[in-house]
């Protein structure tokens, strides 16, 4: 590996860096050849692969030179975490060149431990440990050489996003956690093959700083003023938004304030969506419409629910109105799916509508679940006010 090139070349090798240094996610996007800034001719080749049971994976083959001046390299193998790759480090020894394989012998030898922390898509800081004479111990930092043709590293988690990916969209609402809380909010997350986003809204809770934890990590900050207040994370990050590193689906969402938890996502989490578009749920044929029960909350209010198969797609809708102006959980089968956002019109008419779809569209939530024979609830805060139990046909 040639460290002195022109700087020419090496401006049009080199991936744009991040306007500004934060956090990174390892993701296929760091698979390239790195460069030893401080050393002569020695680098490192990494591979971000996938594993079969799932996670992601660093490959590193560490091209150096051994204590007899000779070319040596050794081998990197370890799991990926954030902006870490933990690995254990292997030599090969005793190999003759174009040697025929042998599945009876191994040469492979576990020589120690290697580490690669990332600041950007374009510089990390090496750490290794070795029981090799003239290796040992120690640390260098690395340069970004070249990358994967087409391809444009963000550091976020959009960077592993399939070209394939269906459109997902889905919201979950966030409800008091304590006593004295009558605040709500909501977690939105989209997922399209160009960019992923996830924000956190809270409103009505006492102007100040929170915090908001995914999974039991916090994950930034979420200032509340007059009332409201809104983090927005994007892959690739944008101006006034944060870089998503982490993926917020299947995940706890809470905001905390000095004392714990003020506002939960509870049992209700973001679902896994996009990778199969839930393709594998047969809706049937026939097409589903009922009222919704009024429980006697707000007298005037009434909704209808439809599920609507068609050859090529399946939509599914839910449609409430004459309630107050607000946000309504939507529940079915006892999980919450979605937030119906009511609204008064020029008309004087207030309604709000949440429409699923499968496969996704913009603008819809992808449709992976079936609600035929399952109670479908609407609800104010912690109490019901439209409710139906869905027929099987």
């Amino acid at each position: 590996m040639k460290r002195k090139i022109p700087s020419t070349l090496s401006v049009l090798l080199m991936l744009p860096a991040l306007a500004v240094a934060q956090d990174v996610a390892v993701t296929r996007g760091f698979t390239g050849l790195w460069d030893q800034i401080e050393h002569e001719n020695q680098g490192i080749n990494l591979q971000i692969v996938g594993q079969l049971g799932g996670g992601k994976v660093g490959v590193a083959y560490w091209f150096t030179y051994g204590d007899d001046l000779a070319s040596t390299w050794f081998i990197g193998i370890g799991p990926v975490s954030g902006n870490r790759i933990e690995m254990k480090l292997y030599e090969v020894n005793g190999v003759g060149f174009l040697e025929d394989d042998n599945p009876d012998k191994n040469e492979v030898e576990d020589i120690g431990e290697m580490e690669i922390e990332f600041s950007s898509c374009d510089e990390g800081e090496v750490t290794f440990s070795t029981d090799i004479a003239g290796v040992g111990s120690g640390n260098f930092p690395i340069t970004r050489l070249t990358s994967m043709i087409n391809t444009q590293c963000s550091g976020g988690i959009s960077d592993d996003t399939p070209a394939s990916v269906l459109v997902t969209e889905q919201r979950i609402s966030l409800a008091p956690a304590r006593n004295g809380i009558n605040g709500s909010g909501h977690a939105d997350f989209e997922e399209r093959p160009d960019r992923t986003e996830f924000s956190v809204e809270a409103e009505d809770i006492p102007n100040g700083s929170y915090r908001i934890f995914v999974g039991g990590v916090d994950r930034g900050e979420l200032v509340v003023s007059l009332g409201t207040g809104e983090t927005e994370f994007r892959s690739p990050v944008e101006a006034g938004k944060v870089l998503l590193t982490f993926d917020p689906r299947g995940q706890l969402v809470e905001v905390r304030d000095g004392q714990g938890t003020i506002l939960t996502s509870g049992d209700t989490v973001i679902t896994g969506g996009g990778d199969d578009g839930g393709g594998s749920i047969d809706f049937g044929t026939t097409e589903i419409e009922v009222e919704l029960g009024n429980t006697g909350v707000f007298p005037a209010a009434s909704g209808d629910v439809r599920l609507r198969p068609r050859g090529n797609r399946t939509d599914f809708s839910v449609e409430i109105e004459d309630v107050p102006v607000g946000n309504y959980d939507l529940r079915v089968g006892g999980d919450s799916v979605g937030t119906i956002q009511v609204k008064m019109f020029q008309d004087g008419s207030i309604q709000g509508e949440l429409e699923f779809r499968n496969p996704v569209e913009p603008g819809k939530i992808l449709l992976d679940f079936d609600p035929r024979g399952l109670q479908i609830d609407i609800l104010s805060g912690t109490t019901v006010v439209l409710e139906t139990l869905f027929p099987s046909s």
